[in-house]
């Protein structure tokens, strides 16, 4: 029997053994699947297996839409887009309104935007697995301006520039987080 145990793969800790792979499995007394249009053998499994390790070690923990209103009053930003690897939230949220499991976002100035992760999600199966951010990689959606990130702990900073490295106003952007 393949037993699949492990943490969610933002933890990034999972191998092929996670998923059932063993090197040394084999088709029971050197027999094929039942049924081959149906069944996977020993060794598509190990491979499937390895497939999806690879998988959850380099995919995103999630890409984040937002836009920063800045007239008439500067506000939150709106988060348009959030596609987490725990769920995707398809409507329009405050950024210090988050849903439950999902980043906050806090305008920090003109083009200056910091979203907070939290230490620990759930999988749909109900399994913890920490998180802490390691990669960020931000864009800006606005004509003319580019964008940068940096880490700290379990927050990501993004900053909206233009070409003379000031915050652009009324400005949209994509992070996405490993």
């Amino acid at each position: 029997m393949t037993a699949i145990n492990g943490y969610p793969a933002w933890v990034r800790a999972s191998d092929h053994t996670t998923y059932g792979g063993d090197l040394n499995k084999k088709n029971w007394q050197s027999q094929g699947v039942v049924d081959a249009r149906t069944d996977v053998d020993a060794a598509a499994l190990c491979r499937l297996a390895e497939d999806l390790s690879a998988c959850s070690r380099t995919c995103p923990f999630g890409v984040i839409s937002w836009t920063c209103v800045d007239t008439p009053t500067p506000g939150v930003p709106l988060i348009t887009a959030v596609n987490l690897m725990t769920g995707i939230a398809i409507v329009d949220y405050s950024g210090d309104a988050p849903p439950t499991g999902f980043p906050s976002a806090a305008r920090n100035g003109t083009g200056d935007v910091t979203f907070t992760f939290a230490a620990s999600y759930s999988d749909a199966y109900g399994v913890a697995g920490a998180f802490s951010p390691v990669h960020a990689l931000a864009g800006s959606r606005t004509s003319g301006a580019y964008a940068t990130a940096a880490i700290s702990g379990q927050t990501v900073r993004v900053r909206l520039l233009d070409t003379a490295d000031s915050g652009v106003s009324n400005s949209s952007g994509t992070l996405m987080v490993l």
